[in-house]
């Protein structure tokens, strides 16, 4: 089912409202969504995986970039084992959390050291030998303590400097180059409709882009538009089917700019591929409750407008309002109660002391 574009909402909560447009405005009601969107999302948030690095012998993990946070919804650690290892843990103040733990994180020695000085912002890692094998496109490396993203591999890596918020930095020859174990925190984040009226715009690179990519130029879009992070979107020529989060906001300038996005390209695509950014992060079901949620507090709020004032037809038009406002509020609490107790959390939390094969 495709999701309703914000005018779109906006035109279904006037209706609701009894197709009162000069009360209930486009402005008002864009307001009442963002802050609907906040209420909505206690209830039934946006969970959005975000990959971190652990720190060798620590069981800290770095939380202090990751952007509108609601709450850790799970920490999964080790990744890409067969049957997924949930863990506790414990939060501080919404900078880091600490693993529950009975044994440290270790990095990976690849076996490969670089092959030469590198300064602040190359982007090519010569390397003493091959990291086709060792290094594969979408591993995150360390070199000192700087991370950084492989876009291509080979004698010489393509990297994104100074990944995850680590900073870019001069690194000597003959620096062992690490793989850090990585972490999946899924983040429960305030759900998005985007104001954007044009949510469609193509590949800008006659040469195109490789896979495994997580920056590419886009043109075709609005003006100065802003594209937000966490927005979605997808590609028309990856046969995949992947849904690419963008990880970073864009303000657009002349229809164009560049996007960065998680995770990396699926498959190669080409010049002039469309590229379609999604209405919501909504389900159907919660796009409804969406809906309910702003005619209710929309209502309530324009009661006390009434109170003094003489209206066609009631001279308790305020209470009809509150009435109605209150009692649709709560029935669509109940509804979003409801619709909470189906989110998929984790059912089986790995004892303190497990550790599985690193491997």
């Amino acid at each position: 089912m495709s999701l309703k574009s914000h005018a779109t909402i906006v035109s279904d909560v006037q209706s609701l409202l009894g197709g009162n447009t000069t009360d209930f405005t486009s402005a008002i009601l864009t307001t009442r969504i963002a802050e609907g969107l906040q209420e909505l999302s206690r209830y039934c948030p946006y969970v959005v995986l975000e990959t971190v690095t652990a720190t060798e012998d620590s069981k800290e993990l770095n939380i202090s970039h990751i952007e509108n946070l609601l709450w850790l919804q799970a920490l999964e650690y080790r990744v890409g084992k067969e049957e997924r290892e949930w863990r506790t843990f414990v939060e501080y103040y919404k900078d880091s959390i600490s693993m529950e733990i009975d044994f440290w994180p270790e990095d990976e020695d690849s076996a490969i050291d670089t092959n030469e000085v590198l300064d602040a912002s190359e982007t090519g890692v010569d390397c003493d030998a091959s990291a086709t094998t060792a290094i594969p496109v979408g591993t995150i490396i360390r070199i000192e303590n700087e991370l950084m993203y492989v876009t291509a591999t080979g004698t010489t890596l393509t990297v994104v400097r100074g990944y995850n918020h680590t900073t870019a930095t001069t690194h000597v020859t003959d620096t062992d180059i690490y793989k850090p174990e990585l972490a999946y925190l899924y983040c429960a984040k305030a759900h998005k409709v985007p104001t954007l009226t044009d949510l469609a715009g193509a590949v800008d690179l006659v040469a195109g882009y490789a896979a495994g990519l997580r920056t590419i130029h886009i043109d075709g879009m609005g003006a100065s538009d802003t594209l937000e992070k966490d927005m979605l979107f997808t590609i028309a020529s990856d046969g995949s089917g992947t849904i690419y989060r963008l990880t970073e906001d864009t303000t657009l300038a002349t229809n164009e700019g560049d996007i960065i996005f998680e995770p990396g390209l699926a498959e190669a695509i080409a010049d002039d591929d469309v590229v379609t950014f999604k209405n919501s992060t909504l389900t159907p079901r919660l796009e409804t409750l969406l809906i309910d949620l702003v005619a209710a507090r929309s209502a309530i709020s324009i009661a006390t407008k009434f109170i003094n004032t003489v209206t066609v037809g009631s001279q308790s038009a305020w209470r009809d309002f509150l009435a109605w406002g209150n009692n649709h509020l709560a029935l669509t609490f109940r509804k979003l109660e409801e619709e909470s107790k189906k989110s998929q959390k984790p059912t089986k939390i790995l004892p303190r002391g497990y550790v599985a094969s690193t491997s």
